[in-house]
């Protein structure tokens, strides 16, 4: 495939010094970029006139390998971000935005090990602050079902995962870092699966998006969510 002689033909240019003893061994960067290419295959979203796939992709790795490559990682992420938009451009495939790249230490994983979750999202970058009332003035909850916690939608977004900082965070083995969001779009809020690997359920079915309804339920892996209004 073109777009990874490309990469690897970019990486070779800069060889000389840090990337030859870097990546001697463990993650190779090859690798990062061929799971993005899968990834972005395999969560591609077909439209009425155009196939549009992922443009944000969060790369999971061991302390091991993020230590080994930190000092080049601002380098390297510049060049697999290039990877998705020559892989989009060679398949004909839409972005939504600009493609980013974000790695994370996932100290539950060992040397070599590559978790990949790839999400097509208009906005890159952090969740933005901004809070807001919604404009019909009703409030907006998620809720733990049999727990009685419960998070306020008071955001644009939120999102919903075990990453450590989500506004909804859930520790459940089922649940991908990022798995879902909760997006308020006027007085309707919508629940959107982040390309999450086990699959959000609404009211036991499985969904790519939906809008919510008062009393809907939201299923991540065991974790149930109770979405109310008031």
């Amino acid at each position: 495939m073109g777009v990874l002689r490309n990469f690897e033909s970019r990486l070779e240019r800069g060889i000389e010094g840090f990337f030859k003893a870097a990546f001697r061994s463990g993650l190779q960067p090859v690798e990062l970029a061929k799971r993005i290419l899968r990834e972005m295959e395999a969560n591609k979203t077909v439209g009425v006139r155009e196939v549009w796939v992922p443009n944000r992709y969060v790369l999971a790795v061991s302390g091991e390998d993020r230590e080994r490559f930190k000092g080049a990682e601002g380098a390297l992420i510049r060049e697999l971000e290039t990877v998705v938009t020559e892989g989009a451009r060679e398949n004909g495939w839409g972005l939504v935005a600009r493609p980013e790249v974000v790695f994370e230490t996932d100290q539950g994983l060992k040397r070599g090990d590559l978790e990949v979750e790839a999400e097509l999202t208009e906005a890159t970058g952090p969740p933005s602050p901004q809070q807001a009332t919604p404009p019909s003035g009703r409030r907006a909850v998620l809720a733990l079902a049999g727990d009685g916690q419960e998070w306020s939608l008071d955001r644009e977004s939120s999102v919903i995962g075990r990453l450590s900082g989500s506004e909804i965070e859930i520790q459940d083995p089922g649940a991908s870092r990022r798995h879902a969001e909760i997006r308020r779009q006027g007085e309707d809020y919508m629940v959107v699966d982040l390309g999450s690997t086990n699959g959000t359920l609404l009211n036991d079915s499985p969904i790519s998006q939906a809008t919510l309804e008062d009393g809907d339920r939201i299923t991540i892996g065991r974790t149930v969510l109770e979405f109310r209004r008031s």
